[in-house]
């Protein structure tokens, strides 16, 4: 059985055709996708289900993403959770390293390239001490 399996990444994405995309991608990997399209939907979903990862557009229709970010890593019970941001700017990436995301994507991904990411912050956190 891989380590990885159900693990929960949880996708926060506006743009539909893009989240059916990732959530496609994150069960073929044998992860269970948990979705939110807003920033406050997903601070709903870090507390509800405590995922193992975020993905995270940066540019969320209620909420910057850097303060869903910031609001994340303000609490002790999320504040190690790896969060891979993702944008259609590449002047963000600077920023929201900086802000305490651990990867940034330039959009359009690779699928091939987000989940070699995804696998190997899931792994690390296993490696970290996780089951």
């Amino acid at each position: 059985m891989d380590k990885n399996e159900g693990k929960t990444v949880l996708i926060i994405e506006k743009q539909a055709n893009y989240t059916q995309l990732l959530v496609k991608q994150v069960m073929f990997a044998g992860l269970n996708p948990v979705v939110a399209v807003t920033g406050a939907g997903g601070l709903r979903k870090v507390e509800e289900c405590r995922p193992d990862l975020i993905l995270l557009e940066m540019e969320l229709t209620d909420m910057d993403g850097l303060e869903f970010v910031l609001t994340v890593r303000r609490k002790p019970e999320a504040d190690h959770i790896p969060i891979v941001a993702m944008s259609t700017f590449p002047h963000m990436k600077a920023i929201a390293l900086q802000h305490g995301c651990n990867e940034f994507l330039l959009k359009p991904i690779k699928m091939i390239h987000l989940m070699g990411h995804v696998r190997k912050f899931l792994r690390e956190e296993v490696n970290a001490g996780g089951v």
